[in-house]
């Protein structure tokens, strides 16, 4: 049966090439053809975009296929060393972890275009060198940007740093295909957890400026904070630390009955125990809603994420 399925397919794909151009067919049969320098791939369709969008994909498919077969061959070492702080980090890097397919296949150009018998065929290349040094371009940044934060030699950066070893690694991977070879970075993903699993814990007190914070916001906070061993306690035990939360909604002018547009700003500010300010962070959202409450309830998403990816900021003024 396998059989038989295999041989419909090849017959169909046959069909559909029957009438293609020589130069297309060629294409085909040696995916991902060309030469040392380039990177091709055809597609073809009813429409010129149908054609486009299938050679793009067949690059895509190209490079993930060759990544999560390396990505197989170390899951299991890397699981080894899975402990609690290892788990906790991916609540910093789930969401940066895959980079858009689009942005990985930006550098395709079209190299030849051509119409037969009302169907499009399309030759794209890649340059290799090209699109490598833009991707180097890409992870030294971030490197750079890991190693900045390192030097601040605080907790609060551990996010940031993990969060842009979560994209410098697609990189990587498609950067050491089409060099073949892989940049060595100066600050690694084992470092940093190292440095996660030695932390000593942190006692701070919560509390709020002014209106009282929605409570899922809070329990965000102490979510995300909880790996970097952060422990909330009392303002009555007097912690030498203290996060001050607060919240400001700013009427806008909006002429619809019923609703306002808000900008909602979410202040955060770490004391020490003399009251200094040493840290602090602020985002916004705006929001159309119906009162303040509403709009904070739409805001919660914004302000959480802005949250992840700023949490660095409580390292300095």
């Amino acid at each position: 049966m396998k059989f038989l399925s295999a041989l419909i397919l090849v017959t169909l794909a046959q069909a559909s090439y029957a009438n293609a151009p020589e130069w297309f067919s060629d294409y085909v049969k040696k995916f991902p053809g060309c030469d040392t320098e380039l990177l091709c791939s055809v597609g073809e369709g009813e429409t010129l975009a149908d054609a486009l969008s299938e050679a793009r994909g067949e690059v895509a498919k190209f490079f993930q296929a060759k990544i999560q077969s390396k990505s197989q061959v170390s899951v299991s070492s890397e699981q080894k060393g899975t402990n609690v702080a290892d788990a906790s980090v991916d609540e910093w890097t789930n969401k940066t972890s895959s980079v858009e397919t689009s942005e990985l296949i930006s550098g395709l150009e079209i190299r030849k275009q051509e119409q037969a018998d009302g169907r499009y065929y399309v030759l794209m290349t890649l340059e290799r060198q090209k699109t490598a040094g833009l991707l180097k371009e890409k992870i030294l940044e971030l490197d750079t940007e890991n190693s900045q934060l390192l030097e601040l030699n605080s907790r609060f950066a551990y996010p940031k740093i993990l969060k842009n070893l979560a994209m410098i690694e697609p990189y990587n991977d498609r950067y050491t295909l089409l060099a073949r070879t892989a940049i060595s970075l100066k600050v690694k993903k084992e470092t940093i957890q190292q440095k996660i699993n030695k932390l000593t814990p942190m006692k701070m007190a919560l509390v709020t400026k002014g209106k009282k914070l929605p409570a899922k916001l809070s329990h965000e906070l102490i979510a995300m904070l909880s790996p970097l061993k952060v422990v909330i306690v009392a303002k009555k035990h007097a912690p030498p630390y203290t996060l001050r939360g607060e919240i400001v909604a700013e009427e806008q002018y909006f002429k619809v009955d019923g609703f306002k547009k808000l900008n909602v700003v979410y202040k955060l500010e770490l004391l020490n125990s003399q009251n200094v300010v040493i840290g602090k962070m602020s985002t916004m959202s705006e929001q159309v809603a119906r009162n303040i409450d509403h709009a904070l309830e739409k805001a919660l998403p914004e302000i959480t994420e802005a949250l992840k990816n700023n949490l660095d900021q409580l390292s300095s003024k």
